[in-house]
């Protein structure tokens, strides 16, 4: 099978030669042999037969890798695609490749989107193989830590004829068959049961898992999992159930309950035991930058400001921008919203609203956001009565940060929309990295509730 990586927004070309010795090219511009990239293209038309999102934009004889990042495998072909951070880097060296997949898997896991336990993040970011492999490795990893804690039980109830009389007696049924039969009970009673929906569904992850071309070590922990899901009955996968309901006692599963799903549902529908898996583990860029920089802030950042509140996905703080009769309309929820608040402040409430953005300003547009995104934030500020908001983008080449004043009603001042950037070309998983970036955002989020600097880096504001 042939491996390759593709970055976001790169190009793969058909060969013109129909042998399968081509040149592959770079990671940019990768070079495919005709009959891959021909099933691939299939591959494609397929999914979205199926209602799901493209991955690609085809072109004659080439197709453009959009804002997705994971790893799709057809037979003959695993195609890893890794973001595009930067636009000046050439990031087709190997050791490029590695900090780019590095990069991507601190943010999967820091994210939420790959499950694993918080401290492990670091870790595993450094781990070689390919996404795919250290993906399925951290899932494995914590799934046996968490089975190890003890399996998801829940009490289910069943109906059986019983020597002794247990739970409720059901009249009709015990009449009917034990009336020659003094001396048995048909009961229906209360059970504590292993074969939960939540385990069900991680012995399903982890049996399709074991039919997978993975390194020795993974293959280990998947037998690992299954050995301590053993007593689980085996049944088969079906697509869109119902979630479980996760409470206290469960929800220490819900992260690799929901990484299980994944995998379950990236199968292509037609793959055949025994035949070459055809599969897809996507991301899309949007949502893996948004939960990244929510996530950082939480962890990492929100100890500089004693006095500030962050609301990621404005959770208990979403307002609705119409009102039809007794019905609310467009309920919003910006990515990030800052409120800060200082007893006896004579300014009283500050509030700062950021919205993440994964898309690259062109510079020969003059670096201006979209019609969609300034219409966006300027409901924001009306909304929330704020100053300010900030649009929140990767950093790219040539474009500058810049402020656009709002203008209200008479022309006067409606509040100023801010254009800022993060330099995601830094090895995130390391201190350095964090702390540099952690810096970058203290900077954006001081200028936006318009606060003094601190002293000292770490001091709270």
């Amino acid at each position: 099978m042939l491996r390759v990586t593709v970055l976001e927004r790169g190009r793969i070309v058909r060969s013109d030669s129909e042998v399968d010795s081509v040149e592959l090219g770079t990671p940019s511009r990768r070079v495919l042999p005709q009959r891959l990239y021909d099933r691939l293209y299939r591959s494609e038309g397929a999914r979205e037969d199926r209602g799901e999102a493209a991955v690609f934009r085809w072109r004659r004889n080439h197709g453009l890798v959009g804002p997705w990042v994971g790893v799709m495998q057809i037979p003959g072909l695993q195609l890893e695609i890794l973001p595009k951070t930067d636009e000046r880097a050439a990031q087709d060296s190997d050791q490029e490749v590695r900090d780019i997949r590095s990069n991507l898997m601190e943010m999967l896991l820091r994210g939420g989107l790959g499950a694993v336990r918080a401290r492990g993040v670091a870790d595993l970011a450094l781990k070689r193989g390919n996404l795919h492999d250290q993906l399925v490795e951290a899932f494995l990893e914590r799934t046996l830590f968490e089975l190890r804690r003890g399996l998801d039980r829940s009490y289910a109830t069943e109906e059986d004829n019983l020597p002794t009389l247990r739970g409720k007696l059901v009249l009709s049924r015990h009449v009917a068959l034990n009336a020659a039969q003094k001396a048995r009970f048909y009961c229906r009673h209360d059970v504590l049961t292993e074969a939960t929906q939540i385990s069900v569904r991680l012995k399903q992850a982890c049996r399709m898992l074991a039919g997978r071309a993975l390194p020795a070590t993974v293959q280990v922990k998947c037998q690992q999992v299954l050995t301590l899901l053993d007593d689980v009955p085996d049944l088969p996968f079906r697509n869109r159930e119902p979630a479980p309901v996760f409470t206290r006692q469960n929800e220490r599963f819900a992260d690799i309950f929901g990484f299980a799903c994944m995998l379950l549902e990236g199968q292509a529908p037609d793959a055949r035991s025994g035949e070459v898996e055809t599969f897809s583990l996507l991301f899309d860029m949007e949502q893996v930058f948004e939960r990244y920089i929510a996530a950082f802030l939480a962890s990492e950042f929100m100890h500089r400001f004693a006095d500030a509140s962050l609301f990621p996905q404005a959770k208990g703080q979403r307002h609705n921008l119409y009102v039809d009769g007794q019905e609310k309309v467009l309920r919003m929820a910006p990515d990030l919203v800052f409120v800060h608040e200082t007893a006896g402040a004579e300014e009283g409430k500050k509030t700062l609203i950021i919205d993440t953005k994964w898309k690259r300003l062109s510079e020969e547009e003059g670096g201006r956001p979209s019609r969609p995104d300034l219409y966006q934030l300027y409901a924001y500020l009306h909304r929330y009565d704020c100053q300010r908001a900030h649009l929140l983008y990767p950093k790219a080449a040539g474009v500058e940060t810049r402020d656009l004043n709002a203008r209200g009603r008479n022309d006067s001042n409606a509040g100023i929309v801010g254009v800022r950037f993060v330099d995601l070309n830094r090895k995130l998983w390391t201190s350095e990295g964090k702390t540099a970036l952690a810096d970058e955002l203290a900077a954006i989020v001081r200028e936006g509730l318009d606060l003094v600097a601190a002293t000292s880096m770490d001091a709270p504001v």
